[in-house]
């Protein structure tokens, strides 16, 4: 991996069957390079920077799309805001006051370039992260000890494909993301993987007893189905 300012980070590959050296810029993947094994590496670097211009509009042109979800400033967790601000600084620093916090990006460069929108999002990650922390060990513990759940472990994890999750040996897993969500459905989550200690699927069992001590389970399940783990 490769950074170049104001593009961000480019990966660099060699490919025994490449015959040429070729440049794709993906909206999840970002910019990639593939580079015959008979070119060297500073080549492939050369021929990106000048490609550099080319590279910055397309990441514009996807962000204008769509296909890239650009950040803007203003961003909000649950007790942080996140400010984007173009600024004289050679590098994008980001500073924390109470609960504003403040990304600076060199002037020269577009608050939805790569390198900006990279930045953000592992603030925002950064965020959630020490937010879940803080927050849900003390309400599933406190939790299990209003329902009389036990559990063998909790541990809190970047995780996006899923909400949260139990194992067979009683393992709580749970996404940071959870702190997007208001207090009743991270409630509600953290219930239905405590559930999950005494009944391990989603049978007649398990929604009776999650019912039972959320008072409307099936309810609760389809307001959690209109938010998105993630940034």
């Amino acid at each position: 991996m490769w950074h170049l300012p104001g593009v961000g980070d480019v990966l660099l590959r060699h490919n025994p069957r490449a015959k040429r050296l070729s440049l794709s810029v993906h909206p999840q993947k970002g910019v990639r390079v593939t580079i015959p094994n008979f070119l060297p590496v500073d080549t492939a670097k050369q021929f990106v920077e000048q490609k550099k211009t080319w590279i910055i509009e397309k990441q514009h042109q996807l962000a204008r799309q769509g296909a890239i979800k650009i950040i803007e400033s203003g961003y909000k967790t649950r007790y942080h805001e996140l400010f984007l601000v173009p600024s004289d600084v050679k590098n994008i620093t980001v500073t924390i006051m109470d609960h504003k916090v403040t990304l600076a990006y060199p002037l020269q460069q577009s608050i939805s370039s790569h390198e900006v929108q990279n930045s953000a999002r592992i603030a925002i990650e950064q965020l959630y992260r020490n937010e879940a922390l803080t927050y849900l060990p003390q309400r599933v513990t406190t939790l299990a000890q209003l329902y009389g759940f036990n559990y063998n472990a909790l541990r809190v994890k970047n995780i996006k494909s899923r909400w949260g999750s139990c194992s067979g040996t009683n393992n709580i897993n749970l996404s940071i993301y959870l702190m997007k969500l208001p207090d009743e459905l991270i409630d509600y989550i953290i219930l239905h993987e405590l559930t999950h200690t005494v009944h391990k699927n989603h049978g007649p069992n398990f929604w009776k007893h999650l019912d039972r001590i959320t008072g409307n389970a099936k309810g609760l399940n389809t307001r959690v189905k209109k938010y998105s783990t993630g940034v």
